[in-house]
């Protein structure tokens, strides 16, 4: 099986540097990718063989796609790390298995893929999510689930818009509970961290219960993110070893 493009397009394809958006430190690598232009295909592969066509066979269109960018993310911030993996990384949990010694996150909305890498020696924890501008009717109506009165108030003194407020909290707890999860094995809702405060790019999400005796009630974690028009990205970066 192969994925090809056009290499003017596959070059458009890529989004622009994001990690300097981002303020990421150099031990941490990160790729994003056009959706769209996946979806015409791919010049740069997944590659080849029974392990791929058995992942992508009983997928939809709409999932390979998703599937194909997202991996491809992954292998380009592997090896800006350094790091050949075998493709498709294998999946537990429903999440990727990354190479021994290394930590990495997948992300997708309908228009852009991310994945994000850095090595066990350095951070214990690591988390990216990219989101769609939700829409601003939607926004009113989801805001009750995915922050408390306390911290819509707090958010709404730095980012005015609730659209973009209420994307922006959603986008930074997903990707905390995608760095935390792979520790605690728990499932959290929204209400398990909340917004405390606001630094230059980047929010302060404070854990309201203990989720494990590792990570207890109180604890801070700074989450970075960074705008792309209608688009935002969020990491979680954690230094220290597991």
């Amino acid at each position: 099986m192969r994925w090809r493009t056009r290499a003017c397009s596959f070059m458009e394809a890529w989004s622009p540097d994001i990690s300097k958006m981002l303020g990421l430190p150099q031990d941490v690598t990160l790729s994003g990718i056009s959706i769209p232009a996946v979806r015409e295909a791919m010049e740069e592969p997944l590659p080849p063989g029974p392990a791929l066509r058995f992942a992508l066979e009983d997928m939809s269109a709409k999932r390979r796609t998703e599937f194909a960018a997202g991996r491809i993310c992954a292998a380009r911030s592997l090896r800006k790390l350094g790091v050949i993996a075998e493709f498709p990384l294998p999946v537990r949990d429903r999440l990727p298995v990354w190479p021994s010694g290394v930590l990495g996150s997948i992300s997708h909305c309908a228009t852009m893929a991310v994945a994000m890498t850095a090595m066990k020696s350095r951070y214990c924890a690591l988390g990216v999510d990219v989101e769609s501008l939700i829409d601003p009717g939607v926004a009113l109506e989801i805001q009750p689930s995915v922050c408390r009165d306390g911290e819509w108030i707090g958010l709404e003194n730095h980012v005015p818009c609730r659209a973009r407020s209420v994307t922006l909290l959603f986008s930074a707890k997903e990707a905390l509970y995608k760095a935390l999860y792979p520790l605690t094995g728990r499932f959290e809702d929204f209400h398990a961290a909340e917004f405390c405060g606001c630094e230059a790019g980047a929010l302060v999400l404070r854990l309201t219960h203990d989720w494990t005796s590792c990570w207890r009630a109180g604890t801070r974690i700074r989450v970075r993110y960074a705008w792309l028009d209608r688009m935002v990205v969020s990491a979680a970066f954690i230094p220290g070893k597991p």
